[in-house]
């Protein structure tokens, strides 16, 4: 049936609305916010999924408030101009950030789906009863609830009740670190995070399609670019298939970030590239083992993988292995790799068993305090 014809599939006739009840919703939004001493506003992946980044950009710009996205939002609002902070990540993210979000006493959420991924790290600092929750066709102002507002329509409500301004925040956006110092130390995580953003800083942004792990917490501490991660369902083996199907649909070089044990499962992809001429620069993080199972349990043998030639492997496959262990070496695997194009380059990384970042020794620590203070009530 690949070849079969199909009939044109015709869009669903948009959901009835009422007016009367989004322009309410707006006014109440908008005196609140007008209240305020600290606004701030978070996106979440709704704002991607409804094509809205432009328009809410431009919104935090009439209201003249910070931006922050949510974990599951990192990536949102690359390329319009708004005053974006940095990702709320609770207490394993950026404490100014936090003291941002946490400090709101006027908190408006635009399509951020309230999960533990999103809000378990806050450590209950965010009262999410008094926040305004626009998502999943509804949204929350405090206890009030006006059910069938769908973002979209938000949005319009709320842009044809503010004024235009003129604004530069352009100067806000804090950069991400650099300068990693290329010499014969061992690569650890956060080396590589410094090492990309060199790259980013000499060669342009790339966007980027992390797997599940530490190779995720490690991409929050890359220069602020489009990215895709499965931070919903967790689930591992995403990276390196989400990275094709990206580069196939936009034609942009992607770099992906993967783990070995997530590599074992779907990197054997990567044999494609060669027919359809695909060639993202992939970053492998080895540590012979599933590294963040391992931190939330240590001990377990079956955390151990054993060790794949995964460079070696990449030849066969039609791509360019290259096996870094020290910082220097990263450094000329990723210079290498963006100048050979046409094919795919994997640079396999060797990490020392136990090496992680910071941000997900953080994470799981404020899970663990999370989860002990629940079992304790």
């Amino acid at each position: 049936m690949v070849e079969a014809e199909c009939e044109p599939v015709e869009p669903l006739e948009p959901s009835p609305v009422d007016p009367e009840a989004i322009a309410a919703c707006a006014e109440e939004i908008l005196t609140r916010m007008g209240n305020a001493t600290r606004p701030v506003l978070m996106v979440g992946v709704e704002v991607r999924r409804f094509g809205l980044e432009d328009r809410i950009a431009e919104l935090a710009g009439r209201l003249d408030i910070p931006v922050v996205t949510s974990l599951m939002g990192r990536g949102l609002m690359v390329a319009p101009g708004a005053p974006l902070a940095g990702t709320y990540m609770g207490v394993a993210g950026d404490p100014g950030v936090a003291e941002i979000v946490e400090g709101s006493d006027a908190l408006l959420l635009l399509g951020v789906i309230l999960s533990d991924t999103n809000f378990g790290v806050s450590g209950q600092r965010v009262d999410l009863r008094r926040a305004i929750i626009a998502a999943d066709r509804g949204v929350r102002v405090g206890f009030h609830t006006y059910p069938d507002v769908p973002l979209a329509d938000l949005i319009d409500a709320l842009m044809a009740r503010t004024a235009a301004r003129d604004v530069n925040p352009a100067a806000e956006r804090a950069p991400a670190a650099g300068g990693m110092v290329a010499d014969d130390g061992q690569v650890t995580p956060p080396d590589i995070a410094l090492a990309v953003n060199d790259l980013f800083d000499e060669h342009g942004l790339m966007p980027i399609a992390s797997d599940m792990g530490d190779c995720w917490f490690t991409a929050m501490d890359i220069r602020h670019t489009p990215l895709v991660a499965p931070g919903y369902y967790a689930t591992m083996g995403f990276g390196v298939p989400a990275g094709l199907g990206i580069q196939a649909a936009t034609g942009e070089r992607m770099l992906i970030l993967v783990g070995d044990g997530a590599f074992q499962m779907t990197g054997w992809e990567l044999g494609h590239c060669h027919r359809y001429g695909w060639d993202p620069i992939v970053i492998v993080f080895n540590n012979s083992g599933w590294e963040m199972l391992r931190t939330f349990q240590p001990g377990p043998q079956y955390h151990d993988l054993g060790h794949w030639k995964f460079a070696e492997i990449a030849d066969a496959l039609g791509g360019r292995g290259h096996r870094v262990a020290t910082r220097e070496r990263l450094k000329e695997a990723l210079d290498e790799a963006v100048a050979d194009r046409g094919r795919f380059q994997l640079i396999e990384v060797m990490l020392e068993r136990g090496a992680i970042s910071s941000r997900l020794q953080q994470f799981v620590e404020a899970i663990r305090a999370a989860t002990a203070g629940a079992a304790e009530t």
